[in-house]
Parts: C-alpha cells; structure tokens; sequence
C-alpha cells in the first residue's frame, strides 16, 4: 500500500515591484501610446478595406443583388397570392362537394323511406 504524504501547503505571497513615480508615468505613457496605436490601425484598416471595396466594385455587385433579391422577392410574393387562390378555391370546391354530397344523402334517405313503405304496404296485402 503507497503511504499518504501530507503536502506542504506553502502560503501565497503577494509581491510587489517598488518603481518610482517618473517610471510610472512612463509605464502609463507607453500603454496609452500602443493603445491609441492599435486603434489608429482598426481605423486605418476599415478606412482601407472599404476603399479598396469601392475600387473594386463591389457597390455594384451589391446594388445588382438587390435589385436581383427584390425580383425574387416579387415572385416570391406572386407565387404566395397564386397558392393563397387555389387555397380558397379548394376550399369553395370542398363546401360545394359537402353540400351536393349532404343533399345525395339525403334524397338517397327519402328513397330508402319511401321503399320501406311501399315494402310495408305489399307486405299487408
């Protein structure tokens, strides 16, 4: 069996670095400079991508899609319209089949009635 060994927990420490106020203000000067730096790029580099969209013509890749998504987009819109008609009109030919096929039932139930009588009045004879 291995032996348990109690570890030695060592205390954090917290250090710190004595620095003299003028190298401070330098530390602090040097973080603003890359910073500032580092955002002057962002800037420059959106600035740049999006001249070098307009030199290449993307606007009028983009405006020609448009135009393209919007012909779609009305077809789209007719296509619905003509779906959204032949719904109704399945709906109008589904009531009229219900009705034609209510009124058959039931003149086929007044012939079944009219039968039994006519069959109950040759029975007594």
């Amino acid at each position: 069996m291995p032996e348990q060994t109690d570890k030695v927990q060592i205390p954090k420490q917290v250090n710190y670095i004595n620095v003299s106020p003028d190298t401070q203000s330098k530390i602090v000067d040097q973080i603003l400079t890359q910073s500032a730096g580092v955002g002057l790029g962002m800037l420059l580099t959106i600035l740049g991508l999006v001249l070098l969209a307009r030199w290449m013509g993307v606007n009028n890749l983009i405006l020609t899609w448009i135009k393209k998504l919007e012909g779609d987009a009305e077809s789209f819109r007719s296509l619905a319209n003509s779906v959204q008609s032949m719904s109704m009109d399945s709906k109008t030919y589904h009531n009229t089949y219900v009705n034609d096929h209510t009124k058959i039932i039931e003149e086929v139930r007044e012939v079944r009635e009219i039968t039994r009588e006519i069959l109950y009045k040759v029975d007594k004879q």
